[in-house]
């Protein structure tokens, strides 16, 4: 600084370009390494069906859980918070089953459509356990007064869910899973 003034040092600017150049490369390297993840991997007809299966037992299973939750919450033997995080578990488990049929590119028209349906139950189930986070906030004290989302009571939940359930357990069997 000299006079008042603020000026650049030439040791500043040097170091400026050395790291530009150490983002630039970085950054470079970074997209080439993962710009060969987005090509989908082929897949036999019967690995698909495994796969669709395997992702709508995860499906079941998360329905299964939420179940329990709410009847152990209507019956009083679960907090809200409990029940909540319960319930968020669950729809973690519902995202990475939707993720594994979203991402799995079928072979043939028989994978394809158990794909489809696949998705549509999971997405059944989930929308339901959505319903029962937010009557699981009612019953907690929140104020969802005229949502329409939420189930008046835990046998209104538990029959939606029972439905929803129903659809995976089709798609399960038909893509031949247990």
């Amino acid at each position: 600084m000299h006079g008042g003034r603020v000026g650049t040092t030439r040791r500043g600017a040097a170091r400026s370009v050395v790291v530009a150049s150490v983002l630039t490369a970085t950054l470079t390297g970074t997209l080439t390494a993962t710009a060969g993840c987005t090509v989908a991997s082929h897949q036999e007809p019967g690995q698909a069906t495994a796969a669709v299966a395997d992702a709508l037992a995860e499906a079941r299973s998360a329905a299964q859980a939420t179940r329990i939750t709410v009847e152990q919450l209507s019956r009083g033997r679960l907090t809200g918070p409990v029940a909540d995080t319960a319930l968020l578990d669950q729809l973690r488990a519902l995202d990475d089953a939707e993720l594994a049929l979203t991402t799995l590119v079928p072979p043939d028209a028989t994978s394809s459509d158990q794909r489809s349906t696949g998705l549509s139950a999971v997405g059944d189930v989930t929308d339901v356990v959505v319903r029962a986070r937010e009557w699981t906030a009612a019953r907690s004290g929140g104020d969802l007064a005229g949502a329409d989302a939420v189930p008046p009571t835990a046998d209104a939940l538990l029959a939606d869910l029972a439905t929803a359930t129903g659809a995976v357990d089709d798609a399960l069997a038909a893509a031949g899973g247990p």
